[in-house]
């Protein structure tokens, strides 16, 4: 009887323990998931239920069910906007993978110098980006911008980068990898400074090249961290805004016209709101479809 006794009470004793365990999990949680609801799952369901009204700026009008949804689709206008936005992650993704990589490479080391360095290629990432779109702006301006000098005092052509069609999405591009490059080159240094020497110094011996150890050591320690900057990377270009508004305002031709922009035009300059629910439920789901994918791809064996 004791014996049933005792197995009872350690029973209880243990759910009792593994509750008062889970108490300040919870209780550290909550400030998260209130926020979590109130600013992201809120606004996510809420942009849902619009995207099925006529939605004017005063509330629903009629119930439409998925013709917002039918209506973009068969206009040409969010077709060319959702491709140029695939073109965009496409040219912008890889572009700041391979450069912030490569910069955080020759910036790991330990001389006093390189904290210069590293100071001025994060310094972008603190700037506001409207500042820096103008000044940007300014540098590539075919009239007085400093590039087209250099380039008339090289004797080389110089372009009209952000008026040209073919070369407005790729300047945009680069302007926005100038801006957040410095946040991928200080995650990507943190990651670098925690491999250890020894296994460069083992492959050394191996005769292992620099480029071999690269390859085969520094990328492969690095892979949780370049998903993690390819994630970040393809949900901060399929939101892309600020940069096209101040610099291009969609043009020219429309020729860097993307979804967030489209967006901002039909909520914000024709009021129609449950139009641009409609595109912001896309953008969503093509963010959350993407990032799931490489996720699936590109996690452990």
């Amino acid at each position: 009887m004791s014996d049933v006794t005792g197995s009872v009470g350690r029973r209880v004793g243990g759910a009792v323990y593994r509750r008062a365990n889970l108490t300040l999990p919870l209780a550290l949680l909550l400030p998260y998931l209130i926020a979590f609801g109130l600013f992201l799952a809120y606004p996510i369901l809420r942009a849902l239920y619009m995207s099925f009204f006529d939605w004017g700026i005063f509330g629903p009008n009629e119930f439409v069910g998925l013709q917002n949804y039918v209506g973009l689709f068969s206009e040409g206008r969010f077709l060319r906007a959702f491709w140029t936005t695939v073109l965009f992650t496409a040219l912008y993704v890889p572009l700041t993978l391979v450069v912030s990589l490569v910069l955080a490479v020759l910036l790991n080391g330990q001389m006093p110098v390189l904290g210069i360095f590293r100071t001025v290629f994060f310094m972008p990432i603190v700037i506001n980006i409207a500042v820096a779109a103008i000044a940007i702006g300014w540098i590539i301006d075919p009239a007085v911008g400093i590039l087209n000098r250099i380039f008339a005092a090289l004797q080389l052509p110089q372009q009209a980068w952000l008026d040209h069609p073919q070369w407005a999405l790729f300047a945009i591009s680069l302007v926005t990898l100038w801006a957040n490059a410095g946040f991928n080159i200080i995650i990507l240094l943190a990651g670098l400074q925690n491999i250890p020497d020894e296994l460069y110094e083992a492959a050394r011996i191996d005769g292992s090249s620099a480029f071999q150890d690269f390859l085969y050591i520094t990328v492969p320690l690095l892979r949780p961290i370049l998903l993690l900057i390819t994630v970040l990377s393809l949900v901060l270009a399929l939101q892309v805004f600020g940069e096209v508004l101040l610099l291009t305002e969609g043009g020219p031709f429309g020729s860097t016209t993307v979804l967030a922009l489209l967006l901002y035009e039909e909520g914000f300059e024709k009021f129609a709101l449950g139009r641009a629910a409609a595109i912001g439920v896309i953008m969503t789901v093509v963010i959350a479809g993407l990032s799931f994918l490489q996720f699936r791809i590109f996690r452990d064996p």
